[in-house]
């Protein structure tokens, strides 16, 4: 245990270092099951022993200033009186254009895991509690009237800088809840059910700013995990198809894609509706998992003017851990990238 918690210390304080430079919006990535708190508190605790995962993300990065976010994360689970339960914190860092706005979340979860039928057939409910830091410097913009025809952006502005609010610390409450079985899994995440409010400064004709709330966000995850025999081979083979749909105000969003597993390798293809084609590459060492992927831009933005995006994960499992003897771990079907 002592060996975890260093290796969790060690990657903790890269990622805090990581957040001084990854510095705002609802975090997106495309493996999003290489880092399951971020996804659904439901699954702390979900496997074998404790679990930590860290993320890093850019997007569109031929776009000056493009979307870069980082995530840490660190589960485990708990047997108090005989039950299932599982405990586990997560940490987000993302920075968005020239101005300097950044988002900063620090969570806390909690799980608790139901047997429907003995062995068979489970129910995870999780709930997530913590804060979100958004700062920004507004010297940094540039509004529109500070547009001039002959020299560009030469113009003092008229907007009050002096009075936005740079730093708002708000709360933040997220809920779910995964069904699965040995070969099944979905899910249901309700993230932001306090809608916080993040602007950081009222907008004329917004009485209390309340279109300035971030809307609950709601995310459908789900699939199956097929068991495929290899010819002549000892390695685990399977095919994972799965999906991820998300509502969150006026936005929404599918991904749907299929995961080859072929232990040590797992080999991913995704689409993600009017906005990319995506490639993964996984590789696990013992108690390891790196992956790798890439976003193809299909969206009218276009890949020659965007880049694409890129995406590392970085994951350590230990599987052994004391547990009562009533209780017998069902291993999640749900992929690892």
């Amino acid at each position: 245990m002592k060996k975890i918690f260093i290796h969790a210390l060690g990657i903790l304080t890269l990622m805090l270092a990581m957040g001084l430079q990854v510095q705002a919006q609802d975090p997106q990535y495309s493996q999003f099951y290489s880092n399951l708190l971020a996804l659904n508190p439901a699954f702390a605790g979900s496997a074998g022993g404790p679990r930590i995962a860290m993320n890093f993300r850019g997007q569109w990065i031929k776009i000056p200033g493009y979307y870069q976010q980082a995530a840490f994360s660190m589960d485990m689970p708990i047997f108090p009186l005989g039950t299932s339960q599982g405990i586990g914190i997560n940490f987000n860092a993302d920075r968005a254009g020239e101005g300097d706005l950044t988002k900063l979340s620090l969570n806390f979860n909690y799980a608790y895991e139901v047997e429907l039928v003995k062995r068979e057939h489970y129910i995870r409910f999780g709930l997530s509690g913590g804060i979100i830091q958004a700062t920004i410097d507004p010297f940094k913009l540039v509004f529109p009237d500070q547009i001039d025809p002959s020299c560009g952006f030469c113009l003092p502005t008229n907007e009050p800088l002096g009075e936005w609010q740079t730093n708002r610390v708000v709360e933040d409450v997220s809920a779910g809840f995964v069904y699965y079985n040995e070969f099944a899994y979905i899910g249901l995440t309700a993230n932001h059910i306090t809608q916080p409010d993040e602007t950081f400064t009222r907008t004329v004709g917004a009485p209390g700013g309340l279109e300035t709330r971030l809307p609950i966000k709601y995310t459908l995850t789900g699939g199956l995990n097929i068991p495929v025999r290899s010819m002549g081979s000892r390695r685990e083979v399977s095919v994972t198809p799965a999906f991820l749909a998300k509502f969150q105000g006026e936005f929404f969003q599918v991904d749907a894609g299929l995961y080859v597993n072929a232990e040590p390798m797992v080999f991913g293809l995704w689409y993600r509706h009017q906005d990319a084609i995506i490639g993964l590459i996984g590789i696990q060492y013992e108690n390891y998992r790196f992956g790798v992927s890439y976003d193809y831009t299909t969206s009218s933005l276009g890949q020659g003017n965007s880049g694409g995006s890129v995406e590392a994960s970085l994951q350590m499992e230990f599987e052994q851990y004391k547990r009562p003897k009533t209780r017998k771990h069902r291993k999640m079907p749900c992929p690892r990238f």
